[in-house]
């Protein structure tokens, strides 16, 4: 298992680091915006926002997408999973463990709870649009991660589906 996991990694992450040099902007800027700081106030926000408009189904929603990030820095703990050995971990300001991606995680978390919203409450089709931006968002996020070499695939890729099941248990706490 552990020799897959690894093949997986090694490729995966040759085939991310294969996209051109002009991209790194761009994944720069999408792991600024997966930030846990960037979700957390931008979870906040919107939760003041809902509240004040009578909303507080979606207020809860957003704190539970920021607990999930709660969640997420527990089992990389749990875990204990290094990160791999770049020039871009060494230079990391907060060190944390690998496993899952906590940008992963929380971009689903979050992003994929405003993609939710956006879908089932804005008119067509600027609902679709949204949904579409935000997925998109999302991938960045994730390859990103990857590109920078801050995780191993299999990190972005365990931090995408536990953040989806995150997810999910939010939207039906949302659709009792």
């Amino acid at each position: 298992m552990q020799d897959t996991l690894h093949t997986f990694d090694k490729k995966a992450a040759t085939l991310v680091q294969l996209l051109p040099s002009w991209v790194e902007p761009i994944m720069k800027l999408a792991t600024f915006i997966g930030l846990p700081v960037i979700i957390i106030l931008l979870a906040s926000i919107i939760a003041v926002i809902s509240w004040m408009k009578g909303t507080p189904r979606i207020a809860y929603a957003q704190v539970a997408s920021v607990v999930a990030l709660g969640a997420d820095s527990i089992l990389k703990y749990a875990v204990h999973r290094p990160r791999p050995k770049t020039l871009y971990v060494e230079n990391m300001k907060i060190h944390s463990y690998s496993f899952p991606s906590g940008h992963a995680f929380g971009a689903v978390a979050f992003y994929g709870l405003v993609a939710y919203l956006a879908y089932k409450y804005l008119p067509e089709p600027v609902n679709i649009l949204v949904t579409v931006v935000l997925i998109i968002l999302i991938v960045l996020i994730g390859v990103s991660r990857i590109y920078l070499g801050a995780h191993f695939p299999s990190d972005v890729v365990g931090g995408w589906l536990l953040g989806g099941l995150c997810l999910l248990m939010i939207i039906k706490f949302i659709n009792p």
